[in-house]
């Protein structure tokens, strides 16, 4: 007992080392990628124009433009532009998400490093393509000065040119949505800025985005177990902004005028206001917990087909793990730092995967995976109840998984338990012998 007791305090303590790691660490990026936020300081947005200038961007209309959420993973969370029209040319589009999957791309993502550019093209090429998708496209115009708008264009043309094209993406901070926010801020003169950050949203980075995961459970499982506590904390309308429908939203409010709906979806659903992952947890544990459980049946075939689906989910959530404490320790995904996830499900759950293989449908083999999933157990269990005690230090948003690990375990072990109690003397001495 006492070496339990000391292996699940050396697990609690590997956390903090882990996120000292990934904080202190991460891989170099490149030293030339173009900073909206820093350049924008460097803009006048109220330098005088002369009265030709005045007339021709009093006629230039500059525009948000929002496409709805679409599949494959990457545009679940809908897309934003900046579209401008002049009085001498067609309506021309600015993207800021754009990224292309070369061989370094995948290098890059793995490590952290997503190195996106912004693309200009005619809005009507664009519009054509959303609406092929059939994908919501809304537009709202923004209303602001003769001389914002040409320091807009100006920074956009800047912006596009090759050696300012790239910069860092990243899920919450840096997007095709928040670059759009940035320069409608400094066009306000930080007014909106100012307005969308005294309003309290109530809600995480994790809580905004995990609707918009909705059609695919999996992807909801996999990339909310790969977020730390880091997307926890409440944001303001402002930082609420990285999603395209909250930033087309909140201008709307700011200006107090409706956005045009340029094409309205046939077939896509709206994105719902609520997503339980927890309440699909519990099914999936129910559902991991009932083929645990088959293992302890007495018809051979139901154990085997038990031990083939417990292998496959134990490996899967292992793999996921180990993708986890690389992603914290060797990558810049700062996502992923201080995540207390790797303690719940750690990548020794692989250990189970073999033992289930290595087992197939023999009983005597499950005092072996009652040894492994004890401590692990434990620790689940000990982690739950400081997190209700440590509210305040704990605020990771992660009760799923407590969910699925314990009843996963607890299940386990229960086999482990059951199959022992079953062996008569003889059948005990027998396998003893036979080993």
């Amino acid at each position: 007992m006492r070496k339990l007791i000391s292996s699940l305090f050396l697990l609690l303590l590997m956390l903090p080392f882990l996120s000292a790691a990934s904080v202190s660490g991460g891989i170099p990026i490149r030293d030339d990628l173009f900073w909206s936020e820093e350049e924008l300081q460097n803009v006048d947005f109220s330098a005088p124009l002369t009265d030709k200038e005045r007339e021709y961007y009093e006629n230039t209309h500059i525009y948000l433009i929002t496409a709805a959420p679409s599949e494959p993973v990457y545009i679940y969370f809908g897309h934003a532009g900046i579209a401008i029209e002049t009085p001498d040319s067609p309506e021309v589009m600015f993207d800021y998400g754009s990224f292309r999957f070369d061989d370094s791309f995948y290098i890059n993502f793995i490590f952290g490093r997503l190195y996106y550019t912004i693309i200009e093209s005619y809005s009507s090429y664009r519009y054509d393509e959303f609406m092929y998708a059939d994908r919501t496209v809304e537009r709202i115009e923004l209303m602001v000065s003769p001389e914002a708008k040409k320091a807009i264009i100006g920074f956009l043309s800047y912006n596009m040119r090759p050696e300012n094209n790239t910069y860092l993406y990243h899920y919450y901070e840096d997007n095709c949505a928040t670059r759009p926010r940035d320069i409608y801020n400094a066009a306000t003169g930080g007014a909106f800025r100012e307005w969308a950050e005294n309003i309290e949203t109530g809600k995480s980075f994790r809580a905004w985005s995990t609707p918009y995961m909705s059609p695919s459970f999996f992807f909801a499982f996999v990339l909310n177990y790969l977020q730390g506590p880091s997307v926890d904390r409440p944001v303001s309308l402002y930082e609420a902004c990285f999603l395209p429908d909250v930033l087309l939203s909140a201008i709307s409010e700011y200006e107090a005028k409706e956005p045009e709906t340029l094409y309205q979806t046939r077939t896509r659903e709206a994105t719902p206001e609520r997503y339980s992952l927890a309440l699909r947890s519990v099914i999936l544990a129910a559902l991991f917990s009932a083929a645990i459980l088959l293992t302890a049946t007495r018809c051979r075939a139901l154990r085997i087909i038990g031990d083939l689906v417990s292998a496959a989910l134990w490996l899967f959530m292992g793999i996921l793990s180990t993708v986890l404490l690389f992603m914290m320790v060797a990558t810049n995904h700062n996502v992923t730092y201080g995540n207390w996830n790797v303690l719940i499900i750690s990548p020794l759950v692989l250990a189970l995967a073999t033992l289930h293989i290595a087992s197939l449908g023999r009983k005597e083999r499950r005092k072996s995976i009652g040894r492994i999933v004890r401590p692990m157990l434990m620790l689940s269990c000990i982690l739950l109840v400081l997190k209700g005690c440590l509210m305040d230090m704990m605020i990771q948003d992660n009760l799923s998984y407590y969910i699925f690990a314990i009843a996963a375990y607890a299940s386990e072990y229960l086999v482990s338990v059951l199959s022992a109690s079953r062996l008569a003397p003889s059948a005990r001495q027998e396998y003893v012998l036979g080993q």
